[in-house]
């Protein structure tokens, strides 16, 4: 049996059916030679055609930003901003004098927002459908500036997501809880507890009250309204307020029934399974990650993709882990257009499941450490991960790291 191991990998972590609300942040993205993310993200965002790309000065080690034919529009002035992508407003922080001051810019020039940046471990929120997260800091409430820096929400949530389809999830009514203990002020992850998720719509409408169930792999962009007929195999369901009900695929349960009812069956022949590969496949080998045209793969590799791989045993443990596009790896322009506007992987459209296989080995003795159960008698000896990914043309085969 396939078991699922879902992985949070949302900047916030949205876990509605406990008491404890974690907010967890990507980890940040190491300033080095600057990406230009080009049309790519046009076409993938729909803004703005005159979007400007950050670019960094490595002498100076500040960012600034060009437009898409190379000209500086904003010298390389700016400490910290997350966001690659300038649409219309971005989060900086510049220093001035012997301070640092953070800012929401336009591209007119104005500032806006210098008392109520939000920043979360040393990171700012990125522009998502024209709208970015502020903080009020009297309040400890975070709302949404338009592209404009004009408050469209207010300042009166907990804690909310970025918009996606014109849907964002927000937390209220819930208090400070510190992970390590009971001092909120001295608090090195300081998150919520208790309290409600709702979800809103750009109006600040309240669409769905007391939400219970796990958001973190839901597909905003698949909803349906009063559906009569859903896949209930792979939908999930909100009901909300006057009488709607609100439908989503959830990734989690479209991808494990693809990998069981598509791959696994096209593993029979090779003409079925090179339509479920990615225009390129990335391994691991002694030379570090290489990668190969599809059919170039298969035939490099043909023993690789096979049935009896993904079958289980009593020293074999099959998962589905969810992960993130390794940029350090996966980093060629092919890959730009499923960035999002801070330049990280846009997991809300394009998410990416690993199927890691654990091998086992029976221990030279039992671990004393260990009373009873598997472990006492079999150790892990290694694990080989395929990683699948839902581009726009459905899930395909991205990468494989087996042992050689």
């Amino acid at each position: 049996m396939i078991l699922i191991q879902s992985e949070i990998l949302w900047r916030f972590s949205f876990l509605a059916s406990t008491n404890f609300v974690l907010i967890k942040f990507l980890p940040v993205r190491q300033l080095g030679s600057f990406i230009f993310i080009l049309l790519f993200n046009h076409v993938a965002f729909g803004q703005t055609h005159d979007v400007w790309i950050r670019f960094f000065d490595t002498v100076t080690e500040r960012s600034g930003y060009k437009d898409l034919r190379g000209n500086i529009k904003i010298p390389a002035k700016f400490e910290g901003t997350r966001a690659d992508s300038f649409y219309n407003i971005i989060a900086v922080d510049e220093k001035v004098d012997s301070s640092y001051k953070s800012y929401y810019l336009l591209k007119d020039g104005r500032k806006v927002g210098q008392d109520s940046v939000f920043m979360f471990d040393f990171m700012f929120d990125c522009e998502s459908e024209g709208k970015i997260i502020f903080r009020d800091r009297k309040k400890d409430r975070v709302g949404f500036f338009d592209k404009n820096g004009i408050a469209i929400i207010p300042a009166i949530y907990n804690y909310v997501s970025s918009f996606r389809n014109g849907l964002a999830i927000a937390h209220r009514n819930a208090k400070r809880k510190c992970w390590e203990g009971d001092d909120t002020i001295n608090c090195e992850h300081l998150g919520w507890e208790e309290g409600e998720t709702i979800l809103i719509n750009e109006k600040n409408e309240i669409l769905a009250d007391s939400i219970k169930i796990n958001l973190n792999n839901i597909d905003w962009y698949s909803k349906k309204e009063n559906a009569l007929q859903i896949d209930t195999s792979i939908y999930i369901s909100i009901r909300g307020r006057n009488n709607k009900t609100y439908s989503f695929i959830d990734y989690g349960k479209e991808f494990k029934k693809w990998f069981n009812s598509t791959f696994l069956p096209s593993l029979k022949q090779q003409d079925a399974v090179i339509d479920l590969l990615f225009t390129e496949i990335t391994f691991s080998s002694d030379e570090g990650w290489l990668s190969l045209k599809k059919k170039d793969f298969l035939n490099a590799f043909q023993k690789t993709l096979t049935p009896v791989r993904f079958d289980t045993n009593k020293l074999k443990d099959i998962r589905i882990i969810q992960d993130d596009l390794n940029q350090f790896i996966f980093e060629s322009d092919l890959y730009k257009k499923y960035l999002n506007s801070c330049g990280d992987h846009n997991r809300d459209r394009f998410p990416l499941y690993g199927i890691l296989i654990t091998y086992y080995k029976k221990r030279n003795k039992p671990a004393e450490y260990i009373t009873s159960g598997f472990f006492r008698e079999y150790d892990t000896d290694y694990q080989e991960n395929f990683e699948f990914f839902r581009s726009e043309k459905g899930f395909k085969l991205l990468s494989v790291s087996i042992k050689n």
